[in-house]
């Protein structure tokens, strides 16, 4: 499990943008806005994570669209709150809006495939991760639906793939003795929080069932691969505050 454990958070460090080492160099340094080499995706790498959404929405069918979410990595801090992020291309070049929780729609858009585009934001390279973020209607606040994790996982892995390259790819899944990173009951994914957690609870069936936290109360780890646990089943998220607020002195 080490070595499986190890070879993931490589890969995933390389899609959430937490391992610029891990991604192949650009041809030359950008600058935008006074930031050189800033942070930045690839346009056909996020299209992957379209596709999946696309293959895998029967997770959550109702959800109409994935996100992609961008944070600061814990060690880096990087201040977000006059972050914007562009597609630009050779002749592309569309401002992609932000919501209140960071998280932006990715467009599809030929030519900006075509000129083989990068969605590059405002901040040094190396300090966001990115994220894609999958949310079914009605779900309560505070909670978050099983199937919509599992979609995003797909996402994730999707455009993980895609960054990393064939051969990378290849040599993962003969360590990992499979081509499904997601679905691999051996395999332990954790679901990254904007703020530390206190515990996390699924719910089904009349049980509640406590999930192992992660990162050091930053994730969880929810049974995506359990296929006792249906697509509409819960899990309840406690902030680490609330926690803090209601026990007892």
């Amino acid at each position: 499990m080490g070595r499986i454990t190890g070879t993931l958070a490589l890969v995933l460090a390389a899609a959430a943008g937490t391992a610029a080492a891990q991604q192949p160099a650009a041809p030359q340094a950008v600058e935008i806005k006074g930031v050189r080499n800033p942070e930045l995706k690839t346009y056909r790498v996020m299209l992957a994570g379209l596709d999946a959404f696309d293959d895998y929405h029967a997770f959550a069918p109702n959800a109409p669209e994935v996100r992609f979410r961008l944070r600061s990595r814990v060690d880096k801090d990087t201040n977000l709150d006059d972050l914007a992020i562009r597609l630009s291309g050779d002749t592309v070049s569309l401002p992609l809006p932000l919501d209140e929780n960071k998280s932006f729609a990715l467009p599809r858009n030929e030519q900006a495939e075509s000129e083989d585009a990068e969605i590059v934001a405002n901040k040094p390279k190396g300090g966001i991760r990115w994220q894609p973020d999958v949310r079914t209607p009605g779900v309560p606040d505070g909670m978050r639906r099983l199937g919509d994790l599992r979609l995003e996982c797909r996402v994730l892995i999707a455009t993980a793939k895609k960054e990393i390259g064939f051969m990378l790819t290849a040599f993962i899944n003969s360590v990992l003795l499979t081509t499904d990173w997601c679905g691999d009951e051996k395999i332990q994914l954790a679901t990254p929080v904007p703020k530390k957690i206190a515990g996390a609870t699924l719910l089904h069936d009349g049980q509640r069932i406590a999930l192992k936290i992660a990162d050091r109360g930053k994730g969880y780890l929810p049974p995506l691969a359990d296929k006792r646990y249906p697509d509409d089943a819960l899990i309840e998220v406690v902030p680490a505050a609330e926690q803090e607020t209601t026990a007892p002195p």
